[in-house]
């Protein structure tokens, strides 16, 4: 049984607890509101939500669900899980205050105990921005501590992704799990003690975490737009929006899918841009305006020249560069609105030295002003590089993937371990 601290009982928070209290181990949560600490200490949820009442009812006599206003002494913990809101700040991101107060708070506590067996894992379910772990919650921990992350505390960022309705469930039996940590390792007393409960966080570095929630709630926001576009096109056409939803959620080889889900290139062919822009064009006959799906070509658009701001760092010009694979989708040899003629074209106005090359094509192919480019291998120039959209690009030639242009960043190295301050020194 270990001794685990919460600080928060909104929805995450009290779910947390519950989950831990559940498992066997003894859970202190402390919150401000003394409304929340008088209805949790009741065995009464603080908030509607299925299956919480009869999960506090079932605590309360074992007595390993405590509530307190304050943060007591930290001796013994071995995990504090940050559970605090982070609302929309008035300029745009999130308004970090409470977390960082409480973040403080623990940091202080850290500084004046003495005689750490190991640091304490200190646990953010909070939702962030990527890079707000490393920039501003370790320093601010770290200062109030008076050490560097990885001596008193470690910290750990553990993503939430409780539905509101279902969030019992969604704890007890998630889709999948996965915990930030600052250096390969350091999560592991925390996936021990998340074992507890049934579920093992997957270790990804702190920014893959904390982008995850941000990317999930994206997703899910466009998926109901796309929805309710769907229905207004359906009810201007004139057509069974409830019948074509059914039609379109059966197909789960494409629609309901990991199909174009993945980074790579800009869309093209004969197909998807044509069809798009016919579609938002009847769309605007009737006098509707669909923003989600006219965003999409833009976006197409934008993605195109971030590949080519990519190229231009990666390689600058005049290269030169081998643009290696034409057609819009590898094995089909269909030129047809290809994303990668249209990046030739910049790349060729953009001062590269470029060659073209396709193993499925011929040069009479090309439209006419990009067929005086094309080159086999044996003509390359020896200094060029590759930019290939195939799997099959010939060996022994600096290569880049255009589909694969993304690449993990560094993770810091862990700062050495050492008191900044004494113990009791403010």
């Amino acid at each position: 049984m270990a001794r685990i601290l919460i600080l928060g009982l909104g929805r995450v928070g009290l779910v947390t607890a519950v989950l831990l209290a559940r498992a066997g181990h003894q859970v202190l949560a402390v919150e401000r509101d003394p409304a929340v600490r008088a209805a949790v200490a009741a065995g009464r949820p603080p908030f509607p939500e299925p299956g919480l009442a009869e999960a506090l009812t079932a605590l309360r006599p074992t007595g390993r669900l405590a509530v307190a206003a304050q943060l007591p002494p930290l001796e013994g913990i071995e995990a504090a899980f940050v559970c605090v809101g982070t609302p929309q700040a008035a300029a745009g991101g999130f308004d970090l205050g409470d977390l960082l107060g409480a973040l403080e708070e623990i940091g202080r506590r850290l500084r004046h105990q003495r005689g750490w067996p190991r640091p304490l894992a200190v646990v953010v379910r909070s939702t962030i921005l990527p890079g707000t772990s490393e920039t501003v919650l370790i320093p601010t921990l770290a200062a109030a501590a008076g050490t560097p992350c990885g001596c008193t505390f470690e910290l750990l960022h553990l993503p939430e992704f409780l539905r509101e309705g279902s969030a019992l469930e969604d704890a007890r039996d998630p889709a999948r799990a996965v915990v930030g940590e600052r250096r390969p390792g350091a999560s592991a007393p925390l996936r021990a003690l998340l074992a507890t409960t049934g579920t093992v966080p997957q270790p990804v570095p702190l920014r893959l975490a904390e982008t995850l929630k941000l990317a999930d709630n994206a997703w899910h926001a466009a998926k109901v737009a796309f929805a309710n576009e769907l229905g207004r096109l359906a009810q201007a056409f004139g057509v069974d929006a409830e019948a074509l939803a059914r039609l379109f959620l059966a197909d789960h080889r494409l629609n309901l899918s990991a199909a174009y889900l993945r980074p790579g290139g800009p869309f093209g062919g004969p197909c998807l841009g044509k069809d798009l822009a016919a579609l938002l064009h009847h769309a605007r006959a009737h006098g509707l305006e669909l923003p989600l799906l006219a965003g999409v070509e833009v976006s197409n658009r934008h993605h195109l020249a971030w590949l080519e701001g990519q190229l231009r760092v990666r390689v600058p010009p005049p290269g030169p560069v081998v643009l290696h694979g034409l057609a819009f989708k590898p094995g089909t040899g269909d030129l047809r609105d290809s994303p990668w003629l249209a990046l030739a074209r910049r790349l060729q106005a953009g001062g590269y030295g470029l060659v073209l090359f396709d193993p499925e094509l011929a040069p009479a192919a090309l439209p006419p002003d990009l067929a005086p480019l094309w080159r086999p291998p044996a003509a390359w120039p020896t200094a060029a590089t590759v930019l290939t959209t195939r799997e099959d690009a010939p060996p022994d030639w600096p290569t880049l993937d255009l589909h694969r242009l993304l690449r993990a960043r560094d993770e810091p190295a862990p700062a050495p371990c050492r008191r900044s301050a004494r113990p009791g020194d403010r």
